[in-house]
């Protein structure tokens, strides 16, 4: 009797595992450094099927071919039962898990075109697949960070490394952030270590910050820039004084098991938090209590979360294959759910001044939203070989950056022309920068001065201690 799909998956990944000698739940989950055991265990039993991300991080662990399983899971993916899309958008996004060699088929042909692939892949690329990304506040530089162990760091007008790559963590960097005035990086790990970054020199700063008990996926600066905030494995979100290094106040306990993401509103003390529970949590950072119920909708572990630039909305990706739009104001969803990702939703970033969201997820396709009416907009962007883990947008909007389990960094151009709104928060951006030099500059007096008072007559003596005359 010839096998289901799902059977076939199911049989591979149990013999796969007692070929490896059957090592426990709990091991297991330690070789990928990025799950829990009971997820380890839910793969490995395979009664449903499991997302493509974690099967891949089981078949790595277990020394498996990546190539033959990937296969597997297309076939048991594309096996299952079809349900009726919920629009039209859907239906005409509707997708078959892509192949390893080649990227998912675009089925909307007819539709406008808003950003263009520039060229290839970034020369210097990563040796492990890349799980974030971030532009600097000016725009000139992209990090990104990868399972090969290091932070990279682009400059984004030649599409080259700027310098070698940022090496300290001792496993995969899993995150990624940039302080608000652009002179610090933040980076998150495996090795349950947030690092911070000298983004000139490219060199360490201070220890690193440690009190995770499982890896850090997710890490994000307030936007005033005193505050980090990281989270991952263990649910716990730790928030970091950046001057000293030390904790702010005992760490949040935001979900049951893992906190896969973080996002600071723009301009006031609240995070979001996205985990495994199916939850977005809002936390007010200034008292380290809850700001309201939890916003629930997803039916899978939340695996992205992103403010918009005005605070007003909140958007959230998850492994239901759904973008959700959630009003603050209110706590409830804006709109029906933005549904055409066919597997988990890895990464949501929106537009700096577009009405525009942008969303990544397994299937390979990074799909663009509008706001107000959630339809698609223009045609699936389509390049990678694999799951599309991580996007940015430019702080002008004119370029958006992809990534993910390929390996590769690629830049997308605007067909569009510049939203003056983006122009505008560049303005704001410049005179904030300008404002903080001449503080600076204003301060060298007094500086100087308390410099003198402190030092008294050594100033007027030579090296011998004659008085000079």
């Amino acid at each position: 009797m010839k096998k289901d799909a799902l059977t076939a998956l199911r049989e591979s990944l149990r013999d796969l595992h007692l070929r490896a000698g059957e090592p426990s739940y709990r091991t297991l989950a330690k070789q990928t450094r990025a799950m829990s055991h009971t997820t380890a265990h839910a793969v490995i039993r395979c009664d449903k099927l499991p997302r493509w991300g974690n099967v891949e991080l089981v078949v790595e662990a277990l020394n498996g071919d990546v190539t033959a399983f990937q296969a597997l899971w297309a076939a048991a993916r594309n096996a299952q039962p079809q349900r009726e899309p919920d629009s039209v958008f859907e239906a005409e996004s509707i997708v078959r898990a892509e192949g390893p060699q080649e990227p998912v088929l675009d089925l909307q042909d007819e539709q406008e075109e808003l950003y263009r692939l520039e060229g290839g892949p970034l020369e210097g690329g990563h040796s492990g697949a890349v799980w974030s990304m971030a532009f600097h506040p000016d725009g000139r530089v992209l990090a990104s960070a990868s399972g090969d162990g290091t932070v990279r760091l682009w400059d984004t007008a030649e599409g080259k490394l700027l310098r070698e790559p940022l090496r300290g963590h001792e496993g995969a960097v899993v995150a990624v952030a940039f302080h608000p005035d652009g002179g610090l990086l933040a980076s998150g790990g495996s090795d349950q270590k947030v690092r911070l970054w000298d983004v000139v020199s490219g060199r360490p700063v201070g220890d690193p910050l440690q009190g995770h008990s499982g890896a850090v996926w997710s890490v994000a600066f307030h936007p005033y820039g005193r505050v980090l905030a990281s989270s991952g494995i263990g649910g716990t979100v730790r928030l970091w004084d950046i001057r000293s290094g030390e904790p702010l106040r005992e760490p949040v306990i935001g979900h049951d098991s893992f906190g896969w993401s973080l996002a600071f509103h723009p301009d006031r003390p609240v995070l979001a938090n996205g985990g495994d529970d199916g939850m977005v949590r809002l936390w007010d950072t200034a008292e380290g209590k809850p700001l309201r119920e939890p916003l629930r909708g997803h039916e899978g572990a939340v695996v992205a979360v992103a403010f918009h630039p005005d605070g007003g909305l909140l958007a959230s990706g998850g492994d239901d294959e759904s973008v959700r739009l959630w009003d603050l104001a209110s706590g409830r969803s804006r709109i029906e759910p933005l549904i055409g990702h066919v597997g988990s939703v890895r990464s949501v970033a929106f537009h700096p001044g577009a009405d525009l969201l942008a969303s990544a997820g397994d299937d390979g396709t990074v799909r663009l939203w509008h706001l107000a009416t959630g339809e698609q907009v223009g045609r699936p962007l389509v390049g990678h070989t694999g799951p599309v883990r991580a996007i940015a947008f430019h702080p002008h909007g004119h370029l958006l950056a992809t990534a993910g389990a390929d390996r590769k960094v690629r830049l997308w151009r605007s067909t569009q022309p510049p939203d003056h709104r983006v122009l505008y928060r560049r303005i704001d951006y410049l005179h904030a920068q300008l404002k903080a030099a001449r503080g600076i500059q204003d301060a060298y007096p007094a500086m100087i001065q308390g410099l003198v008072a402190s030092t008294g007559p050594a100033l007027s003596e030579g090296e011998d201690g004659a008085t000079g005359t």
